[in-house]
């Protein structure tokens, strides 16, 4: 069933395609999302890699709603070979994450990136995760507003929204234009532990699909209008080991996020 609101199958959802992404684009077609996340690798992504995925976008009529991911850091990153990648292959947005210590270094690379993006037509949205420099909605603002930039964006992950402390009222009152797009999940109420690295096993393995978890995840769903996509991240052991088979994976999560689907805005 067809929703209002675009869906797009994230990368994350099947990570042992991330040095094949090509292949995760053509599951994602064959089982019929409208739109896709793609992975870069820098340790395996080519020219050719650009352009064999470039054709497949073309040839399915998918539409790429991110990639992911640019690691911001004091060691440098891939960002300005990730964003020259997404622009041909048309991806509207590319997720970051800060690795640095502080705001102001954050701030100063995501500036960079930014503007380099620029005349791509692409934003450079920072995600915010309780185990990065950037842990909350409010330290993403703040990030952002340094930035000042017409192409900085936010991206908001339900499983972060609750493990971070912020709440959907601060959603609210934040500009939207903050937020071209979404991720939509499920989880438990509490994750396994709230180390760092138990919070990583949260976000990488303990993902449900919207419905099947403790969160309220209508109301997430209701806090953005119907032209924002959604990515449906994911990541989720129980997932893999159920579906280990990529396209039934895609396929089954499609329906049941379609089913979740209020269609609200």
């Amino acid at each position: 069933m067809e929703t209002p609101r675009l869906i797009s199958i994230a990368a994350g959802v099947s990570p042992e395609l991330t040095d094949d992404p090509c292949t995760f684009v053509e599951v994602a077609a064959e089982a019929g999302w409208r739109g896709t996340g793609v992975w870069y690798e820098p340790s395996s992504w080519t020219a050719n890699t650009t352009q064999e995925i470039s054709k497949r976008v073309k040839d399915t009529g998918l539409t790429v709603v991110d990639m992911e991911v640019v690691r911001m850091g004091p060691r440098g990153d891939c960002g300005e070979g990730l964003i020259e990648a997404a622009a041909t292959i048309g991806a509207k947005n590319v997720l970051t994450v800060s690795l640095f210590d502080e705001i102001e270094a954050t701030a100063e690379r995501l500036n960079e990136l930014c503007t380099f993006a620029r005349d791509f037509d692409i934003r450079i949205c920072l995600e915010f995760m309780r185990f990065t420099t950037v842990r909350t909605l409010a330290d993403a603002l703040q990030v952002v507003q340094i930035v000042d930039q017409d192409n900085v964006g936010i991206l908001v992950d339900l499983i972060h929204v609750f493990r971070s402390g912020t709440t959907y009222d601060m959603i609210r009152c934040a500009d939207s234009s903050y937020f071209p797009y979404a991720q939509w999940c499920d989880a438990p109420s509490e994750p396994c532990g709230w180390s760092t690295k138990e919070l990583i096993r949260d976000a990488v393995d303990d993902r449900s699909i919207p419905g099947e978890g403790d969160m309220p995840v209508n109301e997430f769903e209701s806090l953005f209008d119907l032209t924002v996509p959604f990515s449906i991240e994911v990541r989720s052991k129980a997932l893999r080991d159920d579906f280990p088979d990529f396209l039934e994976r895609a396929k089954h999560l499609l329906s049941a996020t379609s089913t979740a689907m209020t269609y609200t805005s």
